[in-house]
């Protein structure tokens, strides 16, 4: 992968603080640490998944990268640090003030005890998959050989959520 550019999906969310600041925030220092921002769906509003708490802000960017996904996946991992996110040690979901995650990228199926690609619960999931179609409707994802679209309309989750910036 070294030398070629992918596109690459990453989701971004927030429930602690500022959630809009805290997101876009974010997207400053990706675009300062990676560059090559493509697209940028809207900010979603929608409710904490796995537990009970303060709602999420939710939103999707497009790059390029030619990095290797575990080393832009550590990058990621520096700004969640820098911006006060505390991984949990054990199962579960807690609040958190920035989550990024590594959606998809163009092309690849990785399976590494630190990164799943595509991510493993995507398609389950009606805040990742909307923004997603916002900006990368006809993607398809590696692994069910369905459009993103196609992924919306099938997803189970009734979560509401609504479009906020």
């Amino acid at each position: 992968m070294i030398g070629m550019y992918h596109k690459v999906l990453i989701s971004l969310g927030s429930n602690m603080g500022n959630r809009k600041e805290n997101i876009n925030q974010a997207i400053q220092s990706i675009q300062l640490r990676l560059g090559g921002i493509l697209a940028q769906s809207p900010l979603y509003q929608s409710p904490s998944w796995g537990y009970e708490d303060n709602s999420y802000f939710n939103n999707i960017l497009c790059l390029s990268s030619s990095m290797q996904p575990l080393e832009l996946m550590e990058i990621l991992l520096q700004i969640e640090l820098i911006q006060g996110r505390k991984r949990k040690q054990t199962e579960g979901y807690l609040a958190r003030t920035i989550d990024i995650d590594i959606v998809l990228i163009e092309g690849l199926v990785i399976d590494h005890p630190k990164l799943k690609v595509p991510h493993p619960r995507m398609h389950l999931r009606r805040f990742v998959l909307k923004p997603a179609v916002d900006i990368a409707p006809d993607w398809i994802h590696e692994l069910k050989f369905q459009s993103l679209s196609e992924l919306l309309i099938q997803c189970k989750d009734d979560s509401k959520i609504k479009q906020v910036g």
